[in-house]
């Protein structure tokens, strides 16, 4: 079936009007993704102003929000095949909940240090790995292979939707109602968000195993080894390791360098760093329709031409209009990764077999997700050695280079509707 025969058949909008179980997944997520932009700004912004944190203690911060992804990705991707999918993302939106409400509580009492942010930040990373990992497979069961584009492009405009409205919001929040309001805003969040999964039917099969169960470290080596075999898919993931792991040592750097350097408040701080996401959310709103024109093999690589090398604007960045050339860039980037998304996971969703997709998705978040928190180190020490300033070249060039992988070979060689 071609990408243009499948939109036909079910347009990405109509699984939003007739399908009351994508429906709530959408919400949930979009409501639950919000949330956890709110947290991505907000902490790093009480370490600066609250808890006066150095930059290499900004550093640590990141690198502990991400941290999980290095270690429990692969083992998640074992345990969510082996368990229901939904009830997974609803115990990991729970767990992330009771996890950011010990802010405010220690707020409350004086108590509040850095060392509690590092365990939350922990913490919460754990849930995003599992609700992550179970969700992309979930999404196949709950719509089969045949409406996976349209599906995952919902889920993309769902996620850039997020930064959009989260980062001004976590902005204002911090500077109108404490940094307090602003976690607790987030676990609430968490809460509706298991609600809405805990309404989805109907409910997914028990899961039936036969024979014995492989050990584990064999297990864990099957997704791996499986990423690593496929040529494409062992590109997207160099793609993903490479453009993570400046974009991480980038989110060190720009809390730093935007409120210390340029001076900007917790709010104008919000403002940027959301007006960031308008690339994403124009990215993936056309997202499918992009991917239906131009097929899934194109869009693997030609978004990042067009768009990865405005990135360079940059670290141009300075007062008055000039602060702006910083969220163009940066939207631009987004914007390009957002319909690239929608594509390659579209495809390794295809094309993995069934018993596989959760080791598969793990594999991958353990292999591009689990530079996240070395980024974080890096950003702190880029930052200590060259300064702010040429640390924001450092990355911008870094998340440009991240485009080469996808730029040749086996990718170029694809059919146009490859995995569809």
């Amino acid at each position: 079936m071609t990408v243009h025969a499948q939109e036909r058949e079910q347009p990405a909008d109509d699984l939003l009007r007739s399908h009351r179980g994508f429906r709530l997944l959408f919400a949930s997520d979009a409501i639950s993704r919000t949330g956890g932009q709110v947290t991505l700004v907000a902490l790093p912004l009480i370490a600066v102003l609250v808890l006066h944190a150095s930059a290499q203690q900004v550093g640590f911060l990141v690198m502990a929000s991400t941290l999980a992804f290095l270690v429990v990705a692969l083992p998640a991707g074992i345990w969510v095949d082996r368990l229901r999918q939904r009830p997974v993302m609803v115990a990991a939106d729970l767990i992330r909940a009771l996890a950011l409400l010990s802010v405010p509580v220690t707020v409350a009492f004086g108590a509040l240090s850095l060392e509690q942010l590092y365990v939350v930040a922990l913490v919460t990373g754990v849930g995003n790995v599992f609700f992550d990992v179970a969700q992309q497979s979930y999404v196949t069961y709950l719509l089969g292979k045949d409406r996976l584009l349209a599906g995952f492009s919902k889920l993309e405009v769902a996620g850039n939707g997020s930064l959009l409205v989260g980062s001004p919001a976590a902005g204002a929040l911090v500077q109108w109602i404490t940094a307090a309001g602003a976690v607790a805003f987030n676990a609430a969040c968490h809460l509706v968000s298991a609600g809405m999964l805990g309404r989805i039917r109907p409910r997914e099969p028990e899961v039936r195993r036969t024979g014995a169960r492989p050990r584990l470290h064999r297990e864990l080596v099957t997704g791996l080894r499986y990423v690593v075999g496929q040529p494409i898919l062992r590109r997207v993931a160099l793609h993903g390791m490479i453009a993570l792991l400046f974009e991480y040592a980038l989110l060190t750097v720009q809390p730093l360098l935007l409120v210390n350097t340029l001076g900007l408040g917790a709010a104008a701080y919000g403002v940027v760093t959301g007006a960031i996401a308008v690339g994403g959310v124009v990215g993936s709103v056309f997202a499918n329709r992009v991917v239906s024109r131009l097929g899934i093999a194109r869009t693997l690589w030609l978004p990042f031409a067009v768009t990865f090398p405005l990135l360079l604007l940059m670290p141009l960045v300075g007062g008055g209009w000039l602060v702006a050339l910083y969220p163009l860039g940066y939207a631009a980037y987004i914007g390009g990764s957002a319909i690239q998304n929608v594509a390659q996971i579209t495809y390794r969703q295809a094309v993995c077999p069934p018993e596989l997709l959760g080791r598969m998705n793990s594999a991958m978040r353990f292999l591009m997700w689990g530079m996240m928190p070395v980024g974080g180190l890096l950003g702190g020490f880029l930052i200590q050695v060259v300064g702010e300033r040429f640390a924001l070249w450092v990355c911008a060039v870094g998340m440009l280079a991240s485009a080469l992988p996808m730029l040749g070979g086996s990718v170029f060689r694809l059919p146009r509707d490859a995995g569809i």
